[in-house]
């Protein structure tokens, strides 16, 4: 009998070794992944709070009455407080509240890592220690779906910046342009009308038209917009005092396409132009709007097409 309860008393302090050897007082997990986009774009889907709801898993995501609380899976979680590189988060989960982090590092050009971490102080008791590394381990569980879905949202550039961004070479390179000096942003009306006179000019001069009119303001201050509007031709026509020939470089050119009125495209042409900075890319000419669809011919707004182009090198 005395033997088996040195067994015992062996057995047991083996296990409490064991647990306390194998768990240790700060129990921590963390989330780590790799991200193919411009730290830039992801600082800003994960500084700015408003911005969670576009990458957070929806499927099965469990709803609060606080708009600022995101669940998932039995857990929610609510932004705590900015850190240089990150946000802390306060995350309720199986009746626990924890303290945890979305911070994030650069790791090149194009590429990222984000890192979700909990650190938890566990007590002497072992069967706290036990129960405490289950639900740890249940916790790191639970922040994979969020954490794979923020990967899979700043990998998608058409996510990020609101369409889908592709890279080809310029084929219209001779164009025919006018430009006016105008005191407020120009009206449909008035790029309606340059358009035309280009078309006209284009004609009498016996070139065809190759591709959609191009579009670009310049925004010198508040009362001064440089208005350009060119079209692409099959040749070269003669300068006059209101038209002018140019020929692009059949270079590289980024572009993107958008539906929707006025709004949408300068909207699109603010996107692309964070592009360009998140990428670092150098322009060597000015971008401009494609006007796919015929505003005189199609009055909805709704059904404009307008592509987006900017030059790169």
């Amino acid at each position: 009998m005395k033997k088996i309860l040195i067994a015992f008393l062996l057995l047991l302090l083996a296990s409490l070794i064991t647990i306390y050897v194998l768990i240790p007082s700060n129990i921590k997990v963390s989330k780590v992944l790799a991200f193919n986009c411009s730290i830039n774009a992801g600082k800003r889907f994960i500084m700015d709070t408003t911005q969670w709801t576009k990458w957070w898993p929806t499927q099965d995501a469990i709803k609060t009455t606080d708009p600022q609380k995101l669940a998932w899976k039995q857990a929610s979680h609510q932004a705590d407080k900015a850190l240089f590189n990150g946000f802390g988060i306060q995350t309720n989960f199986k009746e626990h509240s924890i303290k945890g982090e979305l911070i994030f590092a650069q790791l090149g050009l194009d590429s990222m890592a984000v890192f979700w971490n909990y650190q938890l102080t566990s007590g002497w008791s072992p069967i706290q220690r036990i129960q405490d590394y289950f639900f740890m381990k249940d916790l790191k569980e639970v922040i994979t779906d969020p954490i794979k879905s923020l990967q899979a949202f700043l990998e998608s550039k058409e996510k990020v910046y609101g369409m889908q961004i592709v890279q080809d070479f310029v084929k219209d390179t001779i164009l025919v342009s006018t430009k006016k000096m105008l005191s407020t942003k120009p009206s449909q009306e008035t790029v309606l009308a340059m358009v035309q006179q280009l078309k006209n000019y284009a004609q009498v001069s016996g070139a065809k038209q190759t591709g959609f009119p191009m579009l670009n303001v310049t925004v010198l201050d508040s009362t001064h917009f440089q208005t350009m509007v060119a079209l692409p031709v099959d040749k070269q026509i003669p300068e006059t005092a209101i038209f002018s020939w140019k020929r692009m470089v059949a270079g590289k050119i980024l572009i993107g396409e958008v539906k929707g009125g006025t709004s949408n495209a300068e909207a699109a042409m603010k996107q692309m132009q964070l592009y360009v900075q998140d990428y670092h890319i150098t322009s060597p000419a000015i971008p401009f709007y494609s006007l796919v669809t015929d505003r005189g011919l199609e009055k909805d707004s709704t059904k404009w097409i307008t592509r987006i182009y900017y030059p790169v090198m």
